[in-house]
């Protein structure tokens, strides 16, 4: 199984990805008895991953693909620009008060995790939309911390060029003498070796938020904004929620 993810690109493993990930607020909708927005985000996910499904046993059939950071950077650069497009229809369908570029504008603010909203008012969302946006926000850091450490590092790109030549004599030379790993390879073990950190300080940040005082989808938007540094949140900033000092 990983041997065959290994041959896809980038872009269609984040893309199956993005597809699994609208189960969680297809369910959350579904406790909720919101169906609109719970069949907005299981129907799309359900698209999404026949999409990806049959996209790569297409791919699977052909010639290996070239597996290089480069591709993974063309990849990013599709992650960023294209995969929004595929975010945003489970909450344009479920909002259904806005357009669809604002939909488009507001998943790239959240995967990007740049912070910036189309929507200050945060009664104009439905929880699971909430955790939506949270949830683009948490899963674009955790890329970027692993493509940084994989894929960035290796092209000394993205402040790397700095370190890489900081010492003297250093500069392009330091790992000549070594047979670098497959860029697959070194992105597999950057995930296995980050993610389980991630995901457990956002949960111990969580867990305190909790204690703190806070609703547990906020005070879990607000842990995972936090990790990611998205500055996103389900009550308009940190200083509407429950926890914190009084």
């Amino acid at each position: 199984m990983l041997a065959y993810l290994a041959r896809l690109p980038l872009f269609l493993i984040l893309a199956g990805i993005a597809a699994l990930a609208m189960f969680l607020p297809a369910f959350h909708a579904l406790l909720l008895e919101d169906h609109t927005i719970a069949r907005s985000f299981f129907y799309t996910g359900i698209l999404g991953l026949a999409l990806v499904s049959l996209t790569g046993v297409a791919m699977s059939t052909g010639p290996r693909r070239t597996d290089n950071d480069l591709a993974n950077l063309f990849s990013l650069f599709l992650t960023y620009s294209v995969l929004p497009l595929f975010l945003a229809i489970p909450f344009y369908e479920g909002l259904g008060t806005t357009s669809y570029l604002n939909a488009y504008v507001e998943m790239v603010s959240s995967l990007t995790t740049t912070g910036a909203t189309l929507f200050d008012e945060p009664g104009r969302l439905r929880d699971s939309l909430h955790l939506w946006r949270g949830m683009i926000g948490w899963l674009g850091g955790l890329l970027m911390w692993v493509t940084a450490s994989a894929v960035l590092a290796q092209l000394n790109l993205g402040g790397f060029e700095v370190t890489a030549t900081a010492e003297p004599g250093q500069g392009g030379t330091r790992f000549d003498r070594f047979e670098r790993a497959s860029a697959s390879r070194r992105l597999g073990r950057a995930t296995v070796t980050l993610a389980p950190v991630y995901v457990g300080l956002t949960v111990i940040m969580w867990l305190c938020l909790l204690v703190g005082g806070d609703r547990p989808l906020v005070g879990l938007v607000h842990a995972m904004s936090t990790m990611a540094t998205s500055g996103i949140s389900a009550v308009g900033g940190l200083q509407n929620a429950q926890s914190g000092i009084a």
